[in-house]
């Protein structure tokens, strides 16, 4: 194939045409058939053998294929077979011609997954009309088949959210997440110690979709076994539960086991996926029930606040970078008390972030207006009230982002 260089000075774009794979018939025995498919911008390439076209097909993008019916040995029937049993290749779109016009050759193609067929004589008309139905068929079957993984996606992520939240005596919790796209790359984490603290995360990782729910799933098993290697099992991977390292484990105060915790979850990200350039900003605590301690690491998160019962507001500001971007960063835990009738909320960008339809951005003035006017409220009640304001000021348009919440309230 002649290829043209543009000329210096210039910028011409040259657009590659959809190719076509036919398969079992030459140029010379398809003559009208070829005329008709480069009239119509299609670049043509042929294939007698059948084992060497799906070959090709795995090595080059065809925007469908015209397979002749009448092969010897079933051969047309063996290749369609084979071609549908392979996910790589399964759903390029295949239409059936027969030399003999036999239609029991199409029919038992047909059978075996071809979409259409071309009749022995026809018209530009007809095929494009044959084309774009058995393309469009296959757009639609992807797309279902699609939905139907999205959903798998959306199931085994829900998994790796706690299927309940921990009750504490004396604390109330709750969280909340809401998804942009049918997958989230934001996650929350609640759960006891058998040192009898309760750690609390709420993690956002960049980008948004299917990458972003991966490495969600990632950073939040990461950062579970290693906070509580005894519930997340990986203390079994190193002697059992009588072992040195337990008890270091167990003796180490909040402050070192949070950035402990970052530490590790941000070297392993760093050093063994760095190439892929994914983070997560992550928000990290650590509540001791009866005293109200809170000890927390903010690794480049939206600041989590404190609501007071006078509505006075305080935020627990980033003490480190995010996880994931360079190895060994350094985190730092800082120490407050969280008194009975003061609540946490911690939080992802997509609360403040919340669009409106006009593009006005929800803010944290309107946030914190909310929280003063809730600061009584329990810690469902707080969660219900800010999903509430936050869906009614974005009305109906399209959510831009994740949006996760976790409240704590001492009571």
């Amino acid at each position: 194939m002649t290829e043209f260089a543009p000329i210096p000075g210039t910028h011409t774009t040259l657009r590659v045409p959809p190719k076509v794979l036919l398969v079992g018939r030459s140029y010379r025995d398809a003559q009208a058939l070829v005329q008709q498919l480069m009239g119509d911008n299609y670049l043509l390439m042929s294939e007698a053998d059948p084992v060497k076209a799906l070959a090709k097909l795995h090595s080059t993008r065809f925007e469908f294929v015209v397979l002749e019916g009448d092969l010897p040995g079933g051969a047309a029937q063996t290749f369609i077979e084979a071609l549908r049993g392979d996910e790589q290749v399964a759903a390029v779109p295949v239409i059936v011609i027969s030399q003999s016009n036999s239609m029991n050759a199409i029919e038992r193609c047909l059978d075996c997954g071809a979409d259409d067929y071309l009749p022995e004589a026809f018209g530009a008309a007809v095929l494009r009309v044959r084309v774009s139905a058995a393309v469009d068929r296959r757009r639609i079957q992807e797309s279902e088949n699609l939905r139907k993984e999205m959903s798998v996606a959306r199931s085994i992520q829900r998994d790796f959210l706690p299927e309940s939240l921990p009750e504490v005596t004396d604390i109330e919790l709750d969280a909340a997440l809401r998804p942009a796209r049918d997958v989230s790359g934001d996650f929350y984490d609640c759960f006891l110690l058998t040192s009898g603290e309760l750690i609390l995360v709420v993690g956002d990782v960049c980008d948004k979709g299917v990458g972003a729910a991966l490495f969600m799933a990632l950073f939040r098993s990461l950062i579970r076994a290693s906070a509580d290697p005894v519930g997340g099992g990986a203390i079994n991977m190193i002697g059992g539960r009588h072992t040195t390292v337990m008890n270091a484990i167990q003796s180490a105060s909040p402050a070192d086991l949070l950035t402990r915790v970052a530490s590790f979850t941000n070297d392993y990200i760093a050093r063994l996926h760095g190439r892929t350039n994914m983070f997560a900003t992550v928000f990290l605590a650590s509540l001791e029930p009866y005293s109200g301690e809170l000890v927390y690491v903010n690794a480049g998160h939206e600041p989590a606040l404190t609501i007071a019962p006078d509505g006075s507001i305080e935020e627990l500001r980033p003490t480190g970078p995010a996880l994931g971007m360079m190895p060994d960063s350094h985190f730092t835990a800082v120490t407050r008390t969280l008194e009975k009738g003061h609540s946490l909320l911690a939080f992802t960008d997509g609360l403040v972030e919340a669009h409106s339809p006009t593009g006005e951005v929800y803010g944290g003035k309107r946030l914190r207006e909310l929280l003063y006017a809730h600061r009584g409220s329990s810690a469902s009640e707080l969660v219900r009230a800010v999903l509430d304001a936050v869906q009614t000021f974005g009305g109906h348009s399209e959510a831009h982002d994740d949006l996760t919440m976790l409240a704590a309230r001492p009571v």
